[in-house]
Parts: C-alpha cells; structure tokens; sequence
C-alpha cells in the first residue's frame, strides 16, 4: 500500500473524473463534487452518495485529495496537478463547463433550499438586464458565423426557448443549448455557474421582452 500522500499509485478512471469534477476549483464541498460527477457522463449517473463518499476516502488515503471544511460544510481540497497525472483535468470543451454548471446547480439547491430567496432589487435588475444583453450578441456573433446573418425573430425564438426550457429545469435549458445553439454553451456555462438559474431566468425573460419590444 502506498503511503498517504505520496501519489505512487495513478488515478483510476473513477478518481479522474472526481479530480475533474472540481473544475477550475482546487477546494470543493463534497455535494458540488458529487452532483457534478453524477453529470459528468450517463455512467456515473447512478453512483450512490456511499460508493461516492468511499472513493472519496481511498483517495484521501492515496493523496490526492485532502479534507476540510468550506462555510461549515464538508468539502476536499484537490492535491494533484495535471503534471503529476499526465493530462488536463481541467474543463477544455463547452460541454464540460455545461455539466459542471449542471451539477453545481443541483448541489447549490440542496445546500441551500432552506434559504430565503434574493429580493429583486433595481440593482439586480440593472444588472441581469446587462448580462443579457451579453448573452444576445454572444447569440447573435454565432448565428452570424454560421448563416452569415442575424435573424432578430430567431434571436428572439432561442431567448424565448431558453426561458421556457430553463423554467421547467437545468437539464432541459442543456439539452436545448446543446441541440439548438452550442455557440453559446460557454456563456450559458459560465452565467449558470457564477449567477445561478435564477440569475440567467429573470437575464433571458428582461432580454426576451426586449428584443419583442424593439424588434416587432
């Protein structure tokens, strides 16, 4: 048996994807770990918290991950560097960051669901109204690229979908960016991940009502 800490044994398949389920964090709390795992791909998706939490040990134990405590919360913080494991473990495709945000939102309403929710402020509005902005002529540089020309009545179709889709859920608003305009997955990713779905909701709702206001 290897000593704790000393990384004589590489990473398994399993312990990667744990590795790469801390994103661009080196600490973690261990339910955003999980979730994000259990969207990394279909196979991980039936992964029970007690085999999940026992990988988490035998890593402990081989030292690449290592425990703490994050606002009173359990979490881990990640001790190999991709040149100790020979490859990046880092998101590199907009898919990744999608799955990431995926599960950090998942993890976000379990940790959180007691809470009260933000108040919507002038500021707040100011603001989602600003990152939507972002988001449409992030929309519309793509299109542009791809047809050679922007459709304001389609621009206005994808925000209108990506609310409705984002309302009925995480996984819905994913797949239809995925499908319908993978452009923008990076951008989606990343305003889920820093925002929060009820950030990007009431962001594609201000910009939705925009462009039919200006546009029709």
């Amino acid at each position: 048996m290897p000593e704790r800490g000393t990384h004589e044994e590489p990473p398994n398949a399993i312990e990667l994807d744990i590795i790469r389920s801390f994103g661009w964090s080196i600490v973690e709390v261990e339910e955003t770990l999980y979730e994000r795992f259990l969207h990394l791909s279909s196979a991980r998706s039936l992964t029970t918290r007690d085999i999940f939490q026992k990988h988490l040990r035998e890593m402990e134990a081989k030292g690449f991950i290592s425990p703490m405590h994050l606002h009173g919360l359990k979490g881990y913080k990640r001790l190999l560097a991709d040149k100790e494991i020979g490859k990046s473990v880092y998101p590199n495709v907009p898919l990744d960051e999608m799955r990431l945000a995926v599960g950090s939102l998942r993890a976000k309403s379990e940790i959180e669901k007691q809470k009260v929710p933000p108040k919507v402020t002038e500021d707040l509005l100011s603001l989602s109204e600003s990152v939507g902005k972002g988001l449409q002529a992030a929309l519309e540089n793509w299109m542009l690229r791809e047809t050679g020309r922007i459709s304001k009545g389609a621009v206005h179709e994808h925000m209108k979908n990506m609310y409705h889709a984002l309302d009925k859920s995480e996984e819905a608003l994913f797949e239809y960016v995925r499908t319908q305009t993978p452009g923008i997955l990076i951008e989606v990713g990343q305003i889920l991940r820093s925002r929060g779905s009820d950030f990007l909701l009431l962001s594609l709702r201000l910009t939705e009502a925009n462009i039919r206001k200006y546009s029709y």
